[in-house]
C-alpha cells in the first residue's frame, strides 16, 4: 500500500492571523484588542497559549486545544483559498517552534 502524506506549516504571523481571526469571531476578544504573545504549548496535547491585551480592562491568557487549532488552521486554509484534502486524515503536529497541519491519504 502506498501513502501520501502532506503537510502544511504554518509560521507565526499566519498561526497568529488565523487565531486572531478565530477570537474576534469567537467573541473571545474585541476587535480593538490585540494579541500580546502568541506561545505553542509543551506536552502531550499541541496547543497554543494566547496573552490579549484588550483596548481597556487587564491582560487575559487563553488556551485553545489541539481540536480548536486544528478547526481554526482548517478554516484558515479555505479563507485562503488553500486547496484541502477531504477525504484525508488530519492531525496536527509540531514542526520545530511552528504548528503544521499534516494530511494522509492511502
Amino acid at each position: 500500500m502506498i501513502e501520501e502524506h502532506r503537510r502544511l506549516t504554518f509560521s507565526m504571523d499566519e498561526l497568529a492571523t488565523a487565531v486572531l481571526s478565530y477570537l474576534i469571531t469567537s467573541k473571545k476578544m474585541g476587535e480593538k484588542d490585540r494579541l500580546a504573545k502568541l506561545a505553542i504549548l509543551e506536552g502531550n496535547d499541541v496547543g497554543v497559549s494566547v496573552t490579549v491585551t484588550p483596548a481597556m480592562g487587564e491582560t487575559a491568557t487563553v488556551e485553545l486545544g489541539s481540536q480548536v487549532m486544528g478547526a481554526l488552521m482548517i478554516a484558515h486554509c479555505i479563507k485562503r483559498k488553500v486547496p484541502l484534502p477531504k477525504r484525508a486524515s488530519k492531525s496536527i503536529i509540531r514542526n520545530g517552534d511552528r504548528l503544521a497541519l499534516v494530511f494522509s491519504l492511502q
